[in-house]
């Protein structure tokens, strides 16, 4: 038996609980492995791993548990994923200001007076019920040029791609009439980024009033480092779910009066959560530069939002279902090891 096989095995089985079980597996495993093996093979390391991450629930005939403690780590991920780009941003890049600001308006409308109108300094603000992302803002007066939509946006796009800038969508923001279809003037708008920020130009014209002018907003670009600790600690957050779905299931495994109090608690809690996962879907969209990064993908859990007003009640419910979970001392079984659910196949 070597000892450099027992190392990893021991290791590895790390993700079982607590209990002789552990042992028992060890030795039945390195008893049961072949001769000149330095390492557990890969189909042998998964099937530890889900074996193990199953154990860590207990009740091993029970399927909703397993269901739950997913539910559990898909949210656990996504809130701190939350957590680490909102504190993230702190640290990013500030908006242009002063000179820099006044060059690049100048690259964007060369020769047209910007009237400054929108400014943030802090990373996000609540604006009417909203969470934005700080931006900075400009319009100007319509001019012969401007009014020639379509030759002013081809020379802006000329002007942002030898300024190093990549244009990632240009789209019409004309009313249309309801029975034709037809567009009733030649609005039109482009959204552009660089490694730094992010435009969204629209050039809106209307012939029949006599109505038009340009209309700039820029904002920052979430920075790669930024997005890699994001879903990197999203990745960690999903098994710190799971192992904290396992711990309350475990310490309330021989408690009947207190599981399904808690199990109400946090199954309410992960059902009020979901409006504000699916409201982070957007991430998508902001990371492939398909969207105007206008409001953070955890706008839903910010209680002062308009989509957050279920942030509190979850918050409470989850908390409750924890607190249940840690008032009640565990209870051991009458007759078997809890670590026993879930056996290694070897």
């Amino acid at each position: 038996m070597s000892r450099h096989l027992a190392t990893p095995y021991r290791l590895l089985l790390h993700v079982y609980p607590k209990g002789s079980r552990r042992g028992e597996l060890a030795d039945t495993l390195l008893m049961a492995a072949q001769a000149g093996h330095i390492r557990p093979g890969p189909i042998e390391t998964l099937n530890l791993l889900r074996q193990g991450m199953r154990a860590r629930l207990g009740r091993p005939l029970s399927r909703g548990v397993v269901v739950l403690a997913i539910f559990a780590s898909i949210f656990s991920g996504f809130l701190s994923a939350s957590l680490a780009n909102r504190i993230g941003w702190e640290a990013a890049p500030a908006l242009p200001t002063g000179a820099a600001r006044t060059q690049l308006a100048e690259m964007l409308t060369p020769g047209l007076s910007a009237q400054w109108y929108e400014r943030s300094d802090d990373p996000f603000g609540n604006n009417g019920g909203e969470t934005d992302a700080a931006s900075i803002s400009y319009s100007t007066d319509r001019t012969p040029a401007t009014e020639d939509v379509d030759a002013y946006l081809a020379g802006l796009q000329q002007r942002l791609e030898a300024a190093g800038w990549t244009v990632t969508d240009t789209y019409s923001t004309s009313p249309t009439d309801i029975e034709t279809g037809a567009r009733q003037n030649n609005s039109q708008a482009l959204t552009a980024r660089n490694d730094a920020l992010v435009l969204s130009f629209e050039d809106y014209y209307d012939a029949a009033y006599a109505e038009g002018g340009l209309r700039v907003s820029i904002y920052r670009a979430e920075p790669r480092w930024l997005t890699g600790s994001t879903l990197a600690v999203g990745l960690l957050g999903m098994p710190a779910g799971w192992l904290l779905a396992g711990w309350a299931s475990r310490r309330l495994e021989h408690r009947p009066w207190a599981t399904p109090l808690a199990a109400t608690a946090a199954i309410g809690g992960l059902v009020l959560l979901i409006p504000a996962w699916l409201l982070s879907l957007q991430y998508l969209d902001t990371l492939s530069g398909t969207a105007v990064p206008d409001s953070p993908f955890w706008r839903g859990l910010v209680p002062t939002d308009e989509f957050g007003v279920m942030a509190y009640p979850a918050g409470a419910a989850i908390t409750a279902a924890i607190a249940v979970a840690v008032l009640c001392p565990p209870r051991p079984a009458p007759a078997t090891d809890p670590g026993s659910a879930g056996t290694a196949k070897t």
